[in-house]
């Protein structure tokens, strides 16, 4: 019988970056297609996207081995999986006058990112990026990704908020230049539309 307390310290030591470290990627990469005009529950539902494969952290409940395909990290976290999760957001929560291929990549690229974001992570297993295809885990060789364990305890909750700190630095200022970068290729596009307005001088 496992102790369930002492399951879920094992389990607040799952490697992976905090769920708003993934939300801001996701809201990140949601700024490069503003130029298309998306839907605004795109911005919601990109963030969800890039969160959802961590749902597999609630079957590390049951006493599986950390290998285990439905374990972390296993098929939920795969390129194959990101897919599904977008598929079925792009068709459950847009109208079909909404349904655009812009949407559909921002959504995809959005949930494709959780599993690369792992491979960044320090500790634990690799990420199943090619599940049900391959059971092979894969993790980067460069990985300045802290685990974000469970802020369980005094050590757990500030190994916690060093990993929110690496996490602003690695993921929080690229998502700024990311969205500044956007912003500026859109008025760089408008530019000529509004000088194109402007009545030219007489003189």
């Amino acid at each position: 019988m496992v102790n369930p307390a002492a399951r879920l310290r094992t389990l607040s030591e799952a490697p992976m970056p905090s769920l708003l470290g993934h939300a801001v990627a996701g809201l990140a990469i949601t700024t490069a297609f503003q130029g298309d005009k998306l839907p605004r529950r795109t911005w919601a539902l990109a963030a969800l996207c890039a969160m959802a494969p961590d749902l597999d952290w609630f079957v590390s409940l049951l006493d599986m081995h950390r290998g285990h395909v439905l374990n972390h990290r296993g098929v939920a976290h795969s390129l194959f999986a990101a897919l599904l999760i977008a598929a079925t957001v792009f068709l459950l929560a847009y109208r079909r006058d909404q349904r655009r291929g812009s949407v559909w990549l921002c959504l995809t690229i959005a949930a494709l990112s959780h599993g690369l974001l792992d491979a960044l992570t320090s500790g634990g297993v690799g990420v199943a990026l090619f599940m049900p295809f391959s059971e092979t885990r894969w993790a980067c060789v460069w990985q300045p990704g802290q685990v974000a364990p469970l802020p369980l305890g005094r050590v757990h909750t500030w190994r916690f908020l060093y990993s929110l700190w690496t996490e602003l630095f690695w993921i929080g200022f690229p998502a700024l230049l990311l969205a500044a970068w956007s912003r500026l290729l859109r008025r760089a596009r408008l530019a000529p539309t509004l000088s194109e307005a402007v009545p030219e001088s007489p003189f």
